[in-house]
């Protein structure tokens, strides 16, 4: 049934791209790959691609998946068919090999696998990155075995004692599971539920700038490092059960960063016990907060490097955070009052 439907829609990607608002750059060199990966904190070295040609390369503008410009992913063809609405339908066969990572958790046959390889020196305890995972196997394919995933695999020392090797770090917020993917991020397979992980998913059918049925949420991924030494970095993603229906993965650009072992660098990568939601997810013009046990008097935000952005005095009049003007990417929210302080990441589009 799945290869009858892709036969059906593939006249459906001559959809004008009069919607389009990013622009790819294809196959740059290792060079540039470098200095968009890097940032602040740690140095990159030995760029190296696994995958067709087409299938990796650089996105600028706005979306309501991308994070303003960065590199992207995909298992099949980055182009501007990306930034068609919906309706549009994106699955190119590339041919390629799949990876044995993504198919050992996955647990099944992988195809169409990009892969991007690095090494890393940080300079301080954690190095941070932050991805958006986008499908086409949204959200008709969610729990068959179309469980398109993306990994990141790193080997080297392990400041806890001993090394990793070859594990993987891009788990979903908050939870011990051991991949992005189709299965592990979504709105259940008519996109009504049954909830798994969906306060990082973004329903899509009906966007009208990013083809991909369905995409997360801005993700924060964190290892913990030793400084100084060298880790191996693996990023992979690719296609489980066939290699149609496309999967892509965004990075911002100099999303990799080390950071020292501060509140703003590692919130998020515990479960905290507080009952503080944050909405909307992501946000666009004002952020809000709401809470049963705790009243915050003020709020400030950060950047992701720890740069102080603004400061809020809160109220019973005043429960909203402007966030109108800010570039896209991903925050700390730090709600505050006389006794306590609670630390939020927030996504900004």
């Amino acid at each position: 049934m799945k290869k009858l439907y892709f036969t059906f829609l593939v006249s459906v990607i001559s959809i004008s791209n009069g919607f389009s608002q990013l622009t790819f750059t294809v196959a740059p060199s290792m060079a540039d790959l470098t200095n968009y990966f890097q940032g602040i904190g740690l140095t990159i070295s030995n760029m190296t691609v696994t995958g067709a040609p087409q299938s990796y390369g650089f996105y600028s503008g706005t979306s309501n998946m991308a994070f303003g410009s960065g590199i992207i992913m995909s298992t099949g063809v980055v182009n501007g068919l990306i930034s068609n609405p919906a309706g549009a339908f994106l699955s190119a066969n590339n041919g390629t090999m799949g990876d044995a990572l993504i198919s050992s958790i996955a647990m099944g046959q992988t195809y169409d696998a990009c892969i991007i390889e690095f090494d890393c020196v940080p300079t301080n305890a954690n190095l941070l990155f932050n991805f958006s995972f986008g499908s086409e196997e949204y959200n008709e394919y969610v729990y068959s075995g179309f469980n398109d995933a993306f990994a990141i695999a790193v080997t080297g020392p392990d400041p806890a004692g001993g090394s990793y090797n070859n594990t993987n770090f891009a788990f979903v917020p908050g939870t011990t599971t051991p991949m992005v993917s189709v299965n592990s991020i979504n709105n259940g397979s008519a996109g009504s539920g049954p909830c798994n992980n969906c306060a990082y998913y973004i329903d899509n059918t009906n966007g009208t700038d990013v083809a991909f049925d369905g995409f997360t949420t801005g993700l924060l991924g964190l290892v913990p490092v030793t400084p100084g030494q060298t880790y191996h970095f693996k990023l992979a993603i690719a296609d489980v059960g066939d290699g149609a229906f496309d999967s892509s993965v965004m990075f911002l650009t100099n999303s990799f960063k080390s950071l020292p072992s501060t509140p703003t660098s590692i919130i998020e990568t515990k479960k905290t016990n507080d009952d503080v939601t944050i909405y909307p997810v992501p946000a666009n013009d004002k952020l809000y907060y709401s809470s049963s046990t705790f009243k915050a008097d003020k709020a400030e935000l950060y950047t992701i490097d720890g740069k102080k952005m603004d400061t809020i005095n809160l109220d019973s009049s005043n429960s909203s955070i402007n966030i109108k003007g800010l570039e896209s990417g991903i925050y700390f929210l730090h709600l505050s009052n006389n006794q306590n302080t609670i630390i939020k990441k927030v996504v900004i589009n």
